[in-house]
C-alpha cells in the first residue's frame, strides 16, 4: 500500500486538490449566492458557469501537471533504455570479437594438424615435400603459427576476463602481438 501511495503519489495529490476545490468553490457559492438549492434553471446555470470558471480551470492545470509528469517520467524511461541499448551494443561487438578470435583459434589448430600431418609422413618416410620446403621451414611455420595461437587465447581470456571478472583469478599482463 505504502509503495502503491509513494509511485501515484502525483496522482493522489492531484485528486485531493481537485476534491477539495470541489469542496471549498461549492461551498463558497452557497455561503455568497443565498445558501440554498434552487429549483430555478438559471441558478444552476450560474452554478455551472461558476463551477467550469473556477475547478474546470484547476482541473487543466493539474491536467498540464500531469502532463509535465508523464513527459519527465519518458525522459527518465528513455535515457535508462539508451544506457541499456549502449551496454547491449558493446556486448554485442565483444560477442563478435570472441567469435572472431574463435575462427581464427579453429583456423590455427587446424593449421597445426596439418603441420603434424606432414612431419609425421615425413618422419615415416610415406610424404614428399614440395622442392621449395624442408623440415625447417615447416617447424619455423609451425612456431609461427603456435605464437598466433596463444597471442588469440590470450586476447580471448582477456575478453572473457572482461565479461567475467569473478571467474578470472589472474591478471594477464599487457600482451604484444608476435607477428
Amino acid at each position: 500500500m505504502l509503495k502503491f501511495i509513494k509511485n501515484n503519489i502525483a496522482i493522489i495529490v492531484s485528486l485531493a486538490v481537485l476534491l477539495l476545490a470541489v469542496i471549498f468553490f461549492t461551498g463558497v457559492y452557497f455561503i455568497t449566492f443565498s445558501g440554498g438549492a434552487s429549483t430555478k434553471h438559471s441558478d444552476w446555470d450560474d452554478f455551472g458557469s461558476y463551477v467550469s470558471g473556477t475547478i474546470g480551470v484547476l482541473a487543466a492545470c493539474l491536467a498540464v501537471v500531469w502532463l509535465m509528469i508523464s513527459v519527465h517520467l519518458q525522459k527518465i524511461e528513455l535515457r535508462e533504455l539508451k544506457a541499456q541499448l549502449a551496454e547491449s551494443e558493446n556486448e554485442q561487438k565483444k560477442q563478435t570479437h570472441i567469435g572472431a578470435l574463435s575462427a581464427v583459434l579453429n583456423s590455427s589448430v587446424q593449421t597445426l594438424a596439418q603441420y603434424q600431418n606432414i612431419l609425421i609422413a615425413l618422419n615415416s618416410g610415406e610424404a614428399h615435400l614440395h622442392p621449395m620446403e624442408d623440415g625447417t621451414s615447416i617447424h619455423m611455420r609451425v612456431d609461427d603459427e603456435f605464437a598466433k595461437m596463444t597471442f588469440y587465447q590470450k586476447q580471448m581470456e582477456r575478453y572473457l576476463q572482461d565479461k567475467y571478472p569473478e571467474k578470472q583469478r589472474d591478471h594477464i599482463d599487457d600482451i604484444d602481438s608476435p607477428f
